[in-house]
């Protein structure tokens, strides 16, 4: 049984691989770059999500590391969504995104983001991780290519899982900004952070799998990070302007993204 779904999911895949803008879900139905998103926000960001070609040489942003993106700070500016880069992290997990709008809500999996949590620290919190998303328009390219990008085979302990492991990741740089209230550097000291940074590479257009850290990555501990997060948070709870600022551009970011997109959001996690 386990052999048919596959090969039936394959062939779901080709059938889509026609027109990469319109990505054709498993049950037939085309999604395009957009989504399903109902606002001009969301289906701008959506339209980012869901780009379909590889960066050149030259789109590659040499001066972004995982450290410079975890580095603590409001960090909104800090890179270009036009620009691609290369960074080497700890994969601690790796799972299936939620239903979402850059996937026109899809339930099968096949046609959901994995969602992968680098750090550099393999006991790094949640909100020590930067997330690096694989799409299912590069799935569908890698599987093309004889790759299993599936977030079932990405998380596995085989030769073609990743978690566990140190590995390369190549990608569009993106400023998620639904997760501006969910991220350390956006909203510091917030009890329910489940990321460091709204900042992703999403899509993933290559992964690497390394035998260790080149010595060029600093290993920071998690409690160092730990330590300098909370020197953000304090920071910003000491200063009432700040804490308006952060209140502010949240309430902002949830008025932009209007009701119905922000709770397909909630939901896609």
């Amino acid at each position: 049984m386990k052999i048919l779904t596959l090969v039936v999911t394959a062939a779901v895949l080709v059938a889509g691989a026609a027109a990469q803008d319109v990505y054709t879900l498993s049950d037939g139905t085309p999604c395009p770059l957009a989504g399903s998103a109902k606002g001009d926000a969301v289906k701008a960001l959506n339209r980012d999500k869901n780009r379909f070609t590889s960066p050149q040489a030259g789109d590659v942003d040499t001066s972004v590391t995982l450290a410079a993106m975890l580095s603590p700070g409001d960090d909104e500016g800090r890179f270009d969504g036009t620009r691609a880069a290369r960074v080497v992290g700890f994969v601690i997990d790796v799972h299936l995104g939620g239903k979402e709008t850059c996937n026109c809500e899809a339930t099968d999996p096949v046609d959901r983001d994995a969602h992968v949590e680098l750090a550099l620290a393999t006991d790094a919190p949640p909100n020590q991780r930067v997330i690096v998303e694989v799409t299912p328009r590069f799935r569908l390219k890698e599987l093309n290519q004889g790759v299993d990008w599936s977030t079932m085979t990405l998380s596995s302990q085989g030769p073609e899982g990743i978690k566990g492991k140190w590995v390369e990741i190549t990608g569009w740089l993106l400023f998620d900004f639904e997760h501006v209230d969910a991220a350390e550097n956006t909203n510091p000291g917030n009890p329910g952070n489940w990321r460091a940074t709204c900042w992703e590479i999403h899509p993933i257009t290559s992964i690497t799998v390394l035998d260790e850290p080149p010595p060029s990555v600093p290993l920071i501990s998690s409690g160092l990070m730990r330590e300098l997060q909370g020197v953000h948070a304090r920071h910003m709870k000491r200063d009432p302007a700040r804490r308006k600022a952060v209140a502010a551009r949240i309430e902002a970011v949830r008025a932009k993204i209007g009701q119905d997109d922000d709770e397909e959001i909630r939901e896609g996690r």
